[in-house]
């Protein structure tokens, strides 16, 4: 072991969280499994008043469901009212997303936290329905969708008041990963960022991983920019964890280094789970910032810095709207009743 370093923040335990989340409703996306279902769970333990499992396989989300009462207690007991519910959200599908936020506007009476967790990381080349690359769509467009459609309900929250006083917060969970990104400045001069990010030639799928993490942080900067802060708008890195994003990658060797890694260096879901639940609790501080090692943190790539006035930011979005516009019409009515809203 003598040659092999570490990072020690990779191994260290997040502090676990206290923040009580009572008479909260809350909604985690990708909660059948790993960081979703961890952070739900805790959620829930927490004393939160519902927890919407967002899931795309609604039987999955209720093993989920009974896994996470068995372990709380949460709504079981007699008489007790049933804290976790089950709702289905395809983030492969435009409509399934509206469906979804729609069924959030009607169906809950308030909408505390939303806490953006499904993703993918992709094994090859593969594009979604409308023609972008799978880990684009799911991690950044349809991402990006969803928030857009929350953030109204999320703001109508805020005027209700209540909930313990606290601001309703939009999570995106993101990575520091981020920070590796290198942008062509012929894309960003040209707007085919995206363009060249959707390229079958020479996929790579952690850099492709990498990349919407990136992008992700440039849709949070450019809403935490919009809205006012009755809502708060932050990030999360969980660090490097066990989960299930990596399932695709099969074979002795990928299994071998998925065991050295679990056994020495990645945090599991649960320690990975705790930075969503404790990042919800932050406060105005995190607003358009990154919460990670158990501390708000500015964004770490250059280009996402204010003082850079955020061109890349703005170019991004713009690409980011040009591109949710040609499947999603309404996507400018969505976000002209933000800024109405703000």
């Amino acid at each position: 072991m003598g040659g092999l370093h570490l990072p020690f923040h990779l191994q260290k335990p997040l502090a676990e969280p206290h923040s009580s989340f009572s008479d909260k409703t809350i909604v985690v996306t990708g909660a059948n499994s790993g960081l979703g279902f961890e952070a739900a769970a805790k959620f829930a333990a927490l004393g939160a008043k519902r927890v919407i499992l967002a899931v795309r396989d609604v039987s999955k989300g209720e093993q989920a469901k009974e896994a996470i009462k068995s372990r709380t207690g949460t709504g079981t007991g007699a008489g007790t009212t049933d804290v976790l519910e089950v709702w289905q959200l395809d983030m492969n599908s435009y409509s399934g997303i509206r469906a979804f936020a729609t069924r959030a506007s009607s169906d809950l009476d308030r909408l505390d936290i939303a806490v953006l967790n499904a993703g993918v990381f992709m094994t090859g080349y593969e594009t979604s329905s409308y023609g972008w690359e799978e880990t684009m769509q799911v991690n950044v467009l349809s991402t990006a969708l969803l928030a857009l459609h929350l953030l109204p309900k999320l703001k109508e929250t805020a005027r209700q008041g209540g909930g313990g006083g606290s601001s309703p917060v939009l999570e995106f969970v993101s990575s520091r990963r981020h920070e590796k990104v290198v942008l062509p400045e012929a894309a960003l001069n040209t707007g085919t960022v995206f363009e060249t990010f959707d390229q079958a030639a020479n996929y790579n799928s952690s850099k492709q991983y990498q990349a919407s993490k990136f992008f992700l942080m440039c849709v949070m900067r450019k809403l935490a920019g919009l809205v006012e802060s009755d809502v708060l708008i932050t990030a999360v890195c969980p660090g490097f964890c066990q989960s299930n994003l990596s399932r695709g990658h099969q074979g002795f060797f990928a299994d071998l280094v998925r065991a050295v890694l679990n056994a020495l260096v990645l945090r599991t879901s649960e320690q990975g789970s705790r930075a969503l639940v404790s990042g919800a609790a932050v406060g105005p501080e995190g607003h358009g910032r990154l919460w990670y090692d158990d501390g708000v943190h500015d964004l770490l790539h250059p280009l996402l810095s204010p003082d850079n006035g955020q061109p890349a930011v703005d170019k991004v979005w713009d690409e980011l709207l040009a591109a949710l516009e040609k499947d999603v019409p309404e996507t400018k009515q969505l976000l002209a009743e933000l800024t109405r809203l703000s």
